[in-house]
């Protein structure tokens, strides 16, 4: 990557995700650069990235033809804080006319930092756990959202829209913003992660805007067809993206109440210039789920007692909660006592009145934000896009409190093969609907990817213990089914620098009890090693009694 005049890096990525847009999002490091981070979104030769290191911070943004750009962030440039805003919520009705009051205790951070990512060095300290809330005013007939996935509608302004240069340019920062959004809950630990389920331009000028005024009118109604659109979509949040008035980054409605008697107030408003380089969207969703600043902004609790962000003055850091104006930047990651940075912590556990730690945070709120809008799985038909030819399935793995499944995948360094190969691994519930959420990766030659299917909030098997691996989680009540592997290529019979044929790659995998450490080894039918595989394994041909 060669940035500027003399200054040029290699990045090595570990990760690749099919966006909705039809975007791919690329996730690594700088080769021997440590506390680097890569998030790079690529669709039709268009490259838009967030690149960052120590004391610096990039962007790559395509402007025409085959010209890409790249900018060094002057953090100091963001526009500066405001104050979130706490809803007064009757419990017994959920109005969309509730009237928001402005909090005085509790501000919102607009103030731009670098963004740094630092390899983290964890101990395996226990995450606990307060009993999550369970939604109200969930529908008798459709099952709970398992609070994994945070759906997100993301709306956009004509103004903004000009302000990024064209759809296809803001439509490339939305798919940059759930990207670094959630590397961000990676390297903290959050088990949760954010899905867009939308996005569309609003009709409302942006004529006489304040923050304020804008969030009242997504609230209240006020910009058309905007509540249609979150209900449609299913969304439990919606992010809005404006050119704005540079007097704040963003500004949302803070959930002091953990209750489903929020969801009418779960929305926030981002400047575009803020959104992915200042971690924007991902604090003001944070308030959303009900995550506050730093302690010297803010020594208020509620509705937890360690529900805040952290800054570290010394080693000159903040994480994305912080709202320091003392200049630390801010690293790309949500505080948790568990998590080092550059060898300091990013948190104070629970226990401790200076208790931050927004990680414990999120796990106590996203099951209830999850059901704000519960969203129909699909029907496995639909979820299934490559025939036999191309796939390889596992007739059974499972998850509950006591057991989980772990599969290996290895590239046998065949000659024909390409050097990486992109995965999408689904583990289908028996009743055809997913669980948790799909996990796409890839696998380099010589090497081997490790992924485990496993209850949220897993002791030891989480993102925090095993940064490296790959998850599928969801809640910990018995689950079972098949799992169903496809190539991210769409079309891996075609060599382009070798084929990129997923069922020539091994599987390996096991189902762990672990109240007795023993299991059962897992099946994979149409794989290298698969002996019952047919010549053609077409659609027509049953497989070990799977089509």
């Amino acid at each position: 990557m060669n940035f500027f005049s003399g200054i040029e890096y290699t990045a090595l990525f570990d990760k690749i995700r099919r966006n909705r847009s039809g975007s791919f999002s690329w996730y690594g490091k700088l080769k021997d650069i440590p506390m680097s981070q890569v998030v790079l979104v690529v669709k039709e030769n268009k490259v838009f990235g967030s690149i960052s290191k120590q004391n610096f911070n990039y962007q790559i943004r395509h402007i025409t033809d085959e010209i890409h750009v790249v900018y060094e962030i002057d953090p100091t440039k963001f526009p500066s804080a405001s104050e979130p805003i706490t809803p007064n919520i009757n419990p017994s009705s959920t109005s969309n006319n509730s009237q928001p009051t402005q909090n005085s205790s509790s501000n919102e951070s607009g103030i731009g930092y670098n963004i740094n990512k630092g390899d983290p060095f964890l101990d395996t300290k226990p995450d606990s756990i307060i009993q999550l809330q369970s939604p109200s005013d969930t529908d008798p007939g459709t099952q709970a959202d398992d609070g994994s996935v945070i759906d997100v509608l993301f709306v956009y302004t004509a103004e903004a829209r000009i302000k990024e240069g064209g759809t296809s340019a803001i439509e490339s920062l939305i798919d940059l913003t759930v990207s670094v959004t959630n590397a961000a809950y990676s390297n903290s630990g959050v088990s949760h992660v954010i899905r867009e389920v939308g996005r569309e331009e609003i009709n409302f000028s942006e004529n006489s805007f304040t923050f304020l005024g804008f969030l009242n009118s997504a609230q209240n109604g006020s910009i058309p067809n905007l509540h249609t659109l979150r209900d449609v979509n299913n969304a439990d949040l919606v992010a809005i993206l404006v050119d704005g008035d540079d007097s704040l980054c963003g500004l949302a409605f803070f959930m002091d109440t953990v209750s489903t008697n929020f969801a009418p107030f779960g929305y926030s408003v981002t400047e575009t210039i803020c959104a992915a380089a200042n971690f924007t969207v991902a604090h003001e969703i944070g308030h959303n789920m009900s995550a506050r600043h730093d302690r010297a902004d803010d020594n208020s609790n509620g509705p937890f007692n360690f529900n805040h962000g952290y800054v570290d003055s010394t080693n000159g850091f903040q994480t994305i909660m912080g709202a320091s104006l003392s200049g630390e930047t801010r690293i790309q990651h949500f505080s948790n006592p568990n998590v080092l940075f550059n060898g300091a912590v990013t948190e104070i556990a629970e226990g401790s009145s200076l208790a931050a730690d927004n990680r414990l945070t999120f796990q106590n709120t996203a099951f209830t934000v999850s059901n704000f809008r519960q969203v129909d799985s699909p029907a496995f038909e639909s979820i299934v896009p490559f025939d036999n030819s191309k796939r390889v399935i596992s007739p059974y793995w499972q998850s509950d409190d006591t057991s989980y499944s772990f599969v290996s995948v290895a590239h046998p360094s065949l000659s024909n093969l390409a050097s990486q190969i992109g995965v999408t691994i689904r583990a289908i519930k028996n009743d055809g609907t997913l669980f948790g959420s799909a996990s796409t990766f890839t696998v380099s030659r010589s090497a081997t990817q490790r992924l485990f299917i496993v209850r949220s909030n897993h002791p030891s098997i989480n993102s925090t213990t095993l940064p490296d691996v790959q998850l599928i989680t969801g809640n910990s009540a018995f689950q079972h089914g098949f799992l169903h592997i496809n190539p991210v290529a769409t079309n891996p019979e075609i060599s382009v620098e070798g084929f990129r044929d997923i069922t020539m790659l091994s599987f390996w995998g096991a189902v762990v009890i672990e109240t007795n450490t023993t299991g059962f080894a897992m099946e994979f039918v149409g794989d290298m090693h698969d002996s019952a595989a047919t010549i053609t394994m077409d659609d027509s041909a049953t497989v070990s009694g799977i089509n």
